[in-house]
């Protein structure tokens, strides 16, 4: 295992998905030349989320036809300067994963469609069944939403002023999802919600909780400057508060009744997310 994050850039690889990927790595390779690989495989990969969104100016998860455009890997050819999200999400994430031999679960990132309602039913009835207060509904409430309700909310990945991303095996299993949103009255400012991992993978071990983080605040900070949430104040949602803490949230001091459950508390947290730069 390489001892900075830069070193997994060393070799490129022998296929690219468009013509500005190997100017990408190279660039990220430069970002990276002093960092050292984290502990955990999430924080690697919530790392490389997070760099790719400031060099491209695009989230991950996003599916943009050919690909982004970035000016400045132009160097000729038919697919110059575009860069494939596909590739990187795929390919080149997995593989730099790799290369690191950190300990994690396996898994690809991506943003629900309307096509996923099934799915997101599915991992919300859990939810729901385990921490209803965490969901904001309980069990009855949950199983009494129409097929219509669960395509609305699968298909908040392909908003533009909301997104919903999960992290999928190979074999189709989803292991955890989240999402966010903007203000509607345009004040730019995001507000997470639907974070749920299954306890199965839940850990800095497993990392799919701070994978999916990073994509989530990595699409925020390109529309917002802060991004909120409620978390629950019982003991139960200490692991959640430390987590988030852990990601540069902090509480604000503002509490509220959790609806619909008259003796649980919520309490707000905040994160600056301040727009992504290149080095």
């Amino acid at each position: 295992m390489a001892g900075r994050i830069g070193d997994l850039f060393r070799d490129e690889p022998d296929q690219w998905g468009l013509r500005g990927d190997p100017w990408l790595w190279r660039a990220l390779g430069e970002r990276f030349v002093d960092e050292p690989i984290p502990n955990a495989q999430g924080e690697l990969e919530a790392l490389l989320r997070r760099a790719i969104a400031a060099e491209v100016g695009h989230s991950v998860s996003e599916r943009a036809g050919l690909g982004v455009y970035v000016e400045r890997f132009a160097h000729g050819g038919m697919s110059s300067g575009y860069v494939s999200l596909t590739w990187w999400s795929t390919t080149g994430i997995p593989m730099l994963l790799r290369r690191a031999a950190l300990s994690g679960a396996v898994f690809l990132i991506r943003r629900t469609s309307e096509l996923d309602w099934p799915s997101v039913r599915e991992i919300r009835l859990e939810n729901a069944e385990e921490n209803p207060v965490s969901y904001g509904a309980d069990l009855r409430t949950t199983m009494a939403m129409t097929e219509a309700d669960w395509r609305i909310r699968a298909r908040r990945g392909s908003s533009s002023d909301t997104t919903s991303v999960v992290a999928v095996t190979d074999d189709g299993r989803w292991l955890g999802i989240m999402g966010a949103q903007l203000r509607a009255d345009g004040v730019p400012e995001a507000l997470l919600t639907g974070v749920f991992v299954r306890a199965v993978v839940r850990g800095r071990t497993h990392g799919v909780a701070d994978a999916l983080l990073a994509e989530v605040l990595a699409w925020a900070a390109l529309h917002a400057r802060s991004i909120r949430l409620w978390v629950d104040r019982a003991p139960a949602g200490a692991p959640a508060r430390r987590f988030y803490a852990r990601h540069g949230f902090q509480p604000t001091g503002r509490r509220r009744p959790a609806a619909g459950f008259p003796d649980a508390e919520l309490e707000e947290m905040v994160a600056t997310l301040g727009r992504p730069t290149r080095h």
